[in-house]
């Protein structure tokens, strides 16, 4: 192995996700050098900006909300091996820079924004990643097969929203009384430095996650690459949200939750010699959303069953995006 002669790598990407009722858009710039010839160390920093629908309860009209700002930074650290570099394993950390507590409304009837329309989780997630590239005549097969395991680290040890002071901004107050109360073992839920699961202080949960992807890239016109790839991802788990209401804790299972994601993917190369730019489509497909509970809002086993895709919702969604890169120093 040899140093590479610490040359920084950008690579700038901007994405629009357009729905019936929402317009996510997304400028993702990542950092990368290698400090060895078959290492790679990137940093990524997403601006995001959001604007969708917002309705807590379904008697309530729904009202336009937007917000916008840094979304969660991360940090990935990619090892290539194998006789001809054909492997790779890649680990990352995202963390919560972006903020995931965003309220609206007047002082004595704040609400939380929906979680699609914060700019973060609020968690820590580490993820590992296997890749696998093939050449083929004018062409290459790229496979990865990965793995997220979101947890919650709090510095101050303890949950940011329960308090004593009734006049604090930031306050559960059902969650401030009941506290007092609670045992030990009750209290390590909301007294915590690390939890090994990914509950933030809203009570929202996001479970691991396994993801798979295949593309195929066409490498035979000149200057230009053309890939088709499909991804697939799903939950271990059923996602819940927190609660509405700012001065209230209570979490509940995401009546949007998806047993599974996938995608189909396009994309477009044009290999500049100074600078390569890349343009993307996506279409995404899931599995159809279950009916919650009438009875128990808080069950969340009708959330576990899979179905097969929701063709009603198909083409009602769109990604696109066009990025390019370039050597810095």
């Amino acid at each position: 192995m040899g140093v590479s002669g610490g040359l920084i790598d950008a690579e700038v990407m901007y994405t629009a996700t357009i729905g019936q009722n929402y317009r996510h858009k997304q400028v993702k710039t990542r950092l990368s050098m290698k400090p060895t010839y078959t290492t790679t160390l990137g940093l990524t920093v997403p601006v995001v900006s959001k604007i969708g629908n917002h309705q807590p309860q379904t008697n309530e009209p729904p009202r336009t909300e937007i917000s916008g700002g840094l979304g969660d930074v991360s940090l990935d650290l990619s090892k290539a091996f194998g006789m001809s570099g054909q492997y790779s394993l890649s680990f990352a950390l995202t963390m919560p820079t972006g903020q995931y507590d965003i309220k609206r409304g007047t002082d004595n009837q704040k609400q939380f924004l929906s979680s699609s329309l914060q700019k973060g989780g609020g968690l820590w997630a580490p993820s590992v990643t296997l890749s696998y590239s093939k050449d083929v005549i004018d062409g290459i097969w790229l496979f990865d097969a990965g793995y997220s395991h979101p947890m919650a680290l709090n510095f101050k040890g303890k949950n940011q929203y329960i308090t004593s002071d009734e006049d604090a901004e930031d306050r559960f107050v059902n969650l401030s009384k009941d506290f007092e109360y609670m045992d030990e073992e009750q209290k390590e839920r909301y007294e915590y430095v690390f939890k090994p699961y990914g509950e933030n202080d809203l009570g929202a949960y996001t479970p691991p996650s396994v993801n798979a992807s295949v593309y195929f890239g066409y490498r035979g016109i000149d200057h230009y690459v053309h890939s088709w790839g499909v991804t697939f991802s799903a939950p271990l788990g059923v996602a819940w949200i927190p609660g509405f209401s700012a001065s209230e804790y209570n979490p509940f299972p995401d009546p949007d939750h998806k047993a599974w994601n996938a995608s189909l993917n396009y994309g477009l190369e044009w290999s500049r010699h100074k600078f390569p730019i890349f343009f993307a489509v996506s279409l995404p497909i899931s599995d159809k959303a279950n009916e919650p509970d009438s009875q128990d809002r808080y069950n969340e086993e009708p959330f576990k069953k899979w179905d097969g895709p929701d063709w009603s919702d198909l083409r009602q969604s769109w990604t696109v995006g066009v990025g390019m890169k370039a050597t810095m120093f």
